[in-house]
């Protein structure tokens, strides 16, 4: 069976995004409803029912979830650098001002990494050189020492 919007296997149905753009509409004014969403975008009643069934929904649906949760770390991350790390007494509450330290080092290795702020894993020898693995050469013998085994370089 075709489908009459000319959806196929590399054409998506073009009821697909007026479907979701419905949806978040509905979300943005809190009455969440999928169903109404895929009625007005133009879906029967049966595959309405069922839209938040398919991949494409649920896929969408999980990167909006991951796009709110990561709005909500970020707003917590906020308030935490914020916080004064010295208490009523004037000393300093060393438990939050680690906290505070490593979520900064966090953010400004990830958002700061095009600005300096990223640390670098050198996988090369000293002064970008190759990095040299000894390879060993040889028979075991019964215990699992090695004969003849002289260190060589990699080529």
């Amino acid at each position: 069976m075709t489908n009459p919007n000319g959806a196929n296997g590399t054409q998506s149905d073009p009821r697909e995004q007026s479907c979701w753009d419905l949806y978040v509409e509905s979300i943005a004014e809190n009455r969440e409803n999928a169903y109404k969403a895929a009625i007005d975008a133009g879906y029967s009643e049966s595959n309405a029912k069922n839209i938040t069934m398919r991949d494409w929904f649920k896929e969408r649906l999980g990167k909006l979830k991951r796009k709110d949760m990561l709005s909500n770390a970020e707003k917590l991350l906020a308030k935490v650098i914020t916080y004064d790390h010295i208490d009523n007494d004037g000393n300093v509450r060393t438990d939050l001002l680690r906290i505070q330290t490593d979520v900064s080092k966090t953010i400004v290795q990830t958002l700061g990494k095009n600005d300096g702020y990223s640390s670098r894993n050198e996988l090369t020898g000293a002064d970008g050189k190759d990095l040299l693995i000894p390879i060993l050469h040889g028979i075991s013998d019964n215990n699992g020492n090695q004969k003849d085994s002289e260190p060589q370089e990699a080529s």
